[in-house]
Parts: structure tokens; C-alpha cells; sequence
């Protein structure tokens, strides 16, 4: 499968005063930086070290006119870091910086690799684990944060935008055929999504690394809302899917503990819902600086109606 990805700016692109920023919170001058290039963000995102062996993980974000959304995901992150619980299997922030032009994240960095690889579905358990460890937020805990509802609604949206357009006749046969019974189904993520838990809400491969002893890591928390504990655990399977891992989504569906007491009619509503996302968000326009990213949403959409129609018969 073709890698999201897109342009980063590189660790010697980065202004000065970010090297000392990151070197005073380090002990010492930065002697390695190793560029991730999975994503689709154009800032940096670099695995820094020092001469002392003392790590992190720093990812930037310059505010121009040619990415303002960057800057703001980043401060919007910044703030969920911030304000994370103990416990769960996040990187821990060590520092930070925003100026009007700047933002930074100087977070732990975890010693892992991407899961999926290898497309044997090892380490869908590992992930789903993990996900299971995000806590209830109510009240304070919850100050700030999105509700998934009101997050996965837009998606849903999708089928409307796309009827709106008189594009309909433009999707696959089988979407044609099933428009209404998807529009309908996708409108009752309202319902299903609703929850007080902690979510990611961007939950894929690159999004998750695993450490030397199999544990995942959930990483990159700029769209982090509150909703119900199982939407990142079906996220991550429809990313297993797109990914052609030899594993039975379905029978993790019936025997995960994160699924637990989760109605079909409510996996049928996200699935539907981020399927509808996907044809409407293929559609738009190209993103010059993510040049394969219509692709890859199409790509997603087919595969959320490649689940739809393997469920609905």
C-alpha cells in the first residue's frame, strides 16, 4: 500500500533559537537528527539525540500563509498534551514553545516502529490494548475537548455534500445502489459515538509505534475529542483493512474487550460515517503540499465500502 506522506521541513531548516531550545531540554547540543516522514504534515518531525545519548521526538510547525492549519494542530496538540492523564500509553511532553510564528512539541521518544508491516496482523491486539487504557474524562478532565459526536457528524455529512454536488451517479455501483441506507445509517453516529472516554480520533499505523517489548504507543494527538471507548478501536481496524493485514476484523469485533456490548447498528453508523467522509473529502480539490492525499482518502473510502458490503451481505 502507498504511504501517506508528504513534504517535511528538515531539522536544519528549523531557526536557531529552536536547536538551543531543544538542546537546554536535552543537556546538549543536538549531534543526530533522523527525519519520520510518515503523515501528512509539512513540519518537521525528527528523533533528536546529543552526544550524552539523551533523546526526544520534536515536531514543529511554522505559521505561513501556505499552512496555517500546521501551526494551529500543533497548538491545538500542544494543549491536549498538556493536559493528559497519567497511566496510558502516550509519550510524555518534556517541553514546548509557541511564538506567533512557532510552535514545538519536545515529547518522549519512544524506541519503536510503525505496526502493520509485515501484514500478518501481529500486533492489532497490542494496539487495541492500548486503546483500551484511554480513560473516562468527565467534567474538568474534559474542559476543552471536542465531543466525538459533533467531530464524526462532519464526516457523515459527506453523503449530503456529495448529493448536494449531483455527484452521486460519480461513486461505485454498489454506493449508488445503497445511498439512502448509508446517508441514513451514517446519520446515527450521534447516537453511537456518544461516550465520556478519551479518543484519538486519527487512530492508523502511523499514528501508533511499538516498543522493543510489543507494547503500542498512541501518538500525534491534535484531534483528541471525548466519546465512546471503542470509536479508536474501530478506526484502527478499518486502517488494518485499507492495509491488507491477514487478520478477521470481525471476529475482534466479537472477542476484543474493547467492543464489548457494541452494537452492529452502531459500528455500521461510524463505518458509514467515515466512508461517506472519505468519497466526499476525494473529491475536493488536490492539497498541493499533500499531493497524495485525495488518493489516499479514495483509497479509504473504498475500503469502508468494501467492509459495508462484506457486512450488510
Amino acid at each position: 500500500m502507498e504511504t501517506a506522506s508528504t513534504t517535511r521541513t528538515a531539522w536544519d531548516e528549523l531557526p536557531d533559537d529552536v536547536h538551543e531550545l531543544v538542546a537546554e531540554r536535552l543537556g546538549g547540543p543536538v549531534t543526530l537528527a533522523v527525519s519520520q516522514s510518515n503523515g501528512f504534515s509539512p513540519g518537521s518531525a525528527d528523533r533528536v539525540r546529543n552526544d550524552a545519548g539523551e533523546r526526544a521526538f520534536v515536531k514543529t510547525a511554522h505559521r505561513t500563509p501556505h499552512h496555517p492549519g500546521t501551526y494551529d494542530l500543533h497548538r491545538r496538540e500542544l494543549g491536549v498534551m498538556k493536559a493528559m492523564p497519567r497511566g496510558i500509553r502516550v509519550p510524555a511532553l518534556l517541553g514546548s514553545f509557541v511564538s506567533d510564528d512557532w510552535a514545538v512539541l519536545i515529547l518522549e521518544d519512544i524506541d519503536g516502529r510503525h505496526p502493520g508491516a509485515a501484514l500478518d496482523g501481529a500486533d492489532v491486539v497490542a494496539v487495541l490494548d492500548a486503546l483500551g487504557t484511554l480513560p473516562e474524562l468527565r467534567g474538568a478532565d474534559a474542559a476543552g475537548l471536542p465531543r466525538a459526536t459533533d467531530e464524526l457528524a462532519v464526516d457523515a455529512s459527506g453523503w449530503a455534500e456529495i448529493q448536494e454536488a449531483d455527484a452521486v451517479g460519480d461513486l461505485p455501483e454498489w454506493v449508488v445502489e445503497n445511498f439512502d441506507r448509508l446517508r441514513d445509517v451514517a446519520d446515527q453516529i450521534v447516537i453511537a459515538a456518544e461516550g465520556d472516554h478519551l479518543q484519538h480520533l486519527d487512530c492508523r499505523a502511523d499514528n501508533v509505534l511499538i516498543d522493543r517489548a510489543g507494547t503500542a504507543w498512541i501518538i500525534d494527538w491534535p484531534w483528541a475529542a471525548v466519546g465512546a471507548h471503542w470509536i479508536d478501536g474501530l478506526c484502527y481496524l478499518f486502517d488494518v483493512r485499507l492495509r491488507g493485514e491477514e487478520v478477521d476484523t470481525e471476529e475482534l469485533l466479537r472477542t476484543h474487550p474493547l467492543f464489548t456490548g457494541v452494537s452492529a447498528a452502531h459500528i455500521d453508523a461510524l463505518l458509514a460515517a467515515l466512508t461517506g467522509g472519505f468519497f466526499a473529502k476525494a473529491r475536493r480539490p488536490a492539497v498541493p503540499s499533500m499531493p497524495t492525499l485525495r488518493e489516499f482518502q479514495r483509497s479509504e473510502a473504498l475500503a469502508g465500502m468494501a467492509w459495508l458490503q462484506e457486512r450488510w451481505g
